[in-house]
């Protein structure tokens, strides 16, 4: 964790788990791991042994190609299935691990001392004793204190050796290496930081006139929530309340899932809650809490422990490279310690959208180089995760190029803010006066998707836009996929009025869209959207007005300095702002066209309405 705000945070080696595994299987299991390196954090010293820990255990996935093909079949426009969604018991059902690898695994954690259980049958949550931990891996574990904000955490600090008679059972343990990250997003300084004389801020009435969205209201039946992780402090009601009143919206959060800590409030918690509700209008708003980072997150979502909302944000992230965990091969972020997590939060991302969830996901707040590497150490780029998975939709962000203000209407800009009505976009970067860089690249370890691969290739001819071939990987899954505004907002926070940048203003604000769009759906007797990627990139070739092209800029520069590489923004899709940002009224239109052109599925033909809406 770290401050008061928003905020996200190598070489290319990735095995076959069967490689993985004979590799593992001739190893000493030795391996030097401190752990994952993250700013803000110090090690105070050895945990004491009765100190009780929490840890996830990730066992191997079956069926893996049979759940490949019913994400594709549910989640791709013109297919017969489309929207035809299972549930999340059938696919934890689907991926089950072999019963006899989890009887050896039961076995195995209960001998070393732990109490574990299963929350979706390819995973396993356990606590134990630092002591018992520390004899399973014959590893030393400390604690860490964060320098800020004075939260602890218990981590492997040095060298362990990993089980080997587990080694062909168990992928990685989980909330053991990896150091908690700095969130997505940064805060103007001072109170009422912006210069309100000369630069506009962006409250939702800006949105709404940019984006199109005239005023649209969704359905109560449509639930959007913003996902924090790492237990994040909490907005407060009465910042909420605030806002409610200076901007003439009424955004209410009606459920609370994890931890809701009003004690001290929190910009990015503030700002997601604020913003999707304020985009969002009329669907039904949650909060959800994570404790740990994202294996345990989907894992809690595919459990059935609590409802999961329609459309889910999440404004967080770190290097793909970098996801570091305890696993069979080597140093956790060496020979499959990344590849082997990614992997896994892949398929569970998958098994989300396949019973019809939408997940998004911040590209990142410093450029295409990332937190990682803040000072241009290289010509290669660092993608960040979860944003660069196939399997959601990454959000990057601009900023007003030139901005107009033509008679705001909202209160607060009639008594002391002077906000932005219009204007036109580029990508956001600190070179162009923001205070972070639009992330977006190319994954290291997930192949390019098919629903992008006609705008991506078209992308890669243009070499003048892209690092020399040697510093990325063309063949990735490219990212962002779409964007929004994502600097000099306005959020009402510990009584105040603050501004702040990033690509986590601008992932909630997409997910308000994407949920009209379900509304959309829903009020015309439609099935929910699901994974949103093959039906944003079919509305932009069936319709390209849909997107704001962002034509001008790059993400060259990191929050602390300008490098020499990087992707610039061009005509069509890019790896700084995707397809771009929303006109929603043009994606209603190829929505409706799209409905109009597809059989709807026998379960919804009884149901159907016609596309008039309530728009």
């Amino acid at each position: 964790f770290t401050v008061l705000l928003i905020a996200l945070r190598n070489t290319p080696f990735q095995l076959s788990i069967s490689t993985m595994k004979t590799v593992a299987a001739l190893l000493a299991f030795a391996a030097v791991a401190a752990a994952t390196s993250a700013p803000g954090w110090t090690r105070t010293g050895l945990t004491p042994a009765t100190t009780e820990l929490n840890f996830g255990v990730a066992l191997p996935m079956s069926n893996l190609d049979k759940l490949d093909r019913i994400f594709w079949d549910v989640s791709t426009p013109g297919s017969p299935r489309y929207g035809q969604f299972a549930s999340m018991k059938e696919l934890n059902a689907l991926t089950a691990t072999e019963k006899p690898v989890v009887e050896r695994v039961a076995k195995f954690l209960a001998a070393a001392g732990a109490t574990c259980k299963f929350p979706t049958g390819d995973s396993m949550f356990c606590r134990a004793a630092a002591g018992d931990i520390s004899k399973m891996l014959q590893a030393e574990i400390h604690e860490f204190s964060h320098e800020k904000n004075g939260a602890k955490v218990h981590r492997v600090h040095g060298g362990y050796t990993f089980p080997a008679e587990m080694s062909e059972d168990i992928l990685f343990f989980t909330n053991l290496a990896h150091l908690p990250t700095e969130r997505y997003g940064r805060m103007h300084a001072g109170e009422n930081a912006a210069d309100t004389t000369s630069t506009l801020v962006v409250v939702p009435e800006t949105l709404d006139n940019m984006y199109k969205l005239n005023n649209a209201k969704g359905s109560s039946s449509v639930i959007q929530a913003a996902a924090e992780f790492q237990g994040l402090g909490a907005y407060t009601n009465t910042d909420l309340s605030t806002f409610n009143t200076n901007t003439a919206e009424d955004v209410v959060v009606s459920k609370h899932i994890g931890p809701f800590d009003q004690l001290f409030p929190q910009a990015e918690s503030t700002l997601d809650v604020q913003y999707i509700g304020a985009v969002g209008k009329g669907n039904t708003n949650w909060y959800w809490t994570e404790q740990q980072w994202m294996y345990d997150f989907s894992t809690n979502v595919l459990s059935g422990a609590n409802p999961v909302p329609d459309v889910i944000s999440m404004s967080y992230g770190w290097s793909e490279t970098e996801q570091c965990q305890i696993n069979p091969t080597a140093q956790p972020c060496v020979s499959g310690g990344s590849s082997a997590f990614v992997a896994a939060v892949n398929a569970n991302f998958q098994k989300i959208g396949a019973a019809g969830h939408t997940l998004l996901a911040a590209s990142g707040d410093s450029g295409a180089h990332g937190r990682t590497d803040g000072f241009c150490s290289s010509g290669k780029v660092h993608p960040a995760f979860p944003a660069a998975s196939p399997y959601l939709t990454a959000v990057g962000a601009t900023q007003l190029n030139t901005a107009t203000s033509n008679s705001p209407s909202e209160p607060i800009c009639k008594n002391g803010l002077s906000c932005a009505t219009g204007g036109d976009e580029i990508v956001c970067s600190t070179k162009t006066g923001a205070l972070i860089t639009s992330g977006g690249g190319f994954s290291e370890y997930s192949a390019r998707p098919s629903y992008q691969d006609t705008v991506v290739s078209a992308y890669l001819k243009n070499s003048s836009a892209l690092p020399p071939a040697s510093d990325f990987n063309a063949a990735g899954r490219g990212f962002p996929d779409v964007a929004a505004l994502g600097h000099n907002y306005y959020i009402q926070l510990q009584g105040q009025h603050a501004m702040v940048d990033g690509t986590s203003c601008a992932c909630p604000v997409f997910a308000g869209v994407v949920a009209l769009l379900n509304a959309y759906r829903v009020e015309n007797g439609k099935s929910k959207i699901g994974f949103a990627n093959p039906l944003l990139y079919s509305m932009s070739a069936s319709n390209p007005a849909a997107f704001n092209d962002i034509t001008q800029g790059n993400n060259k520069c990191t929050e602390q300095e300008c490098c020499q590489t990087g992707f610039s923004a061009t005509t069509g899709w890019d790896a700084t702002t995707g397809l771009g940002t929303p006109n929603f009224e043009e994606m209603i239109k190829a929505m409706a066209a799209m409905d109009s052109l597809n059989a709807p599925s026998a379960s919804l033909l009884a149901q159907a309405k016609s596309l008039r809406g309530s728009f």
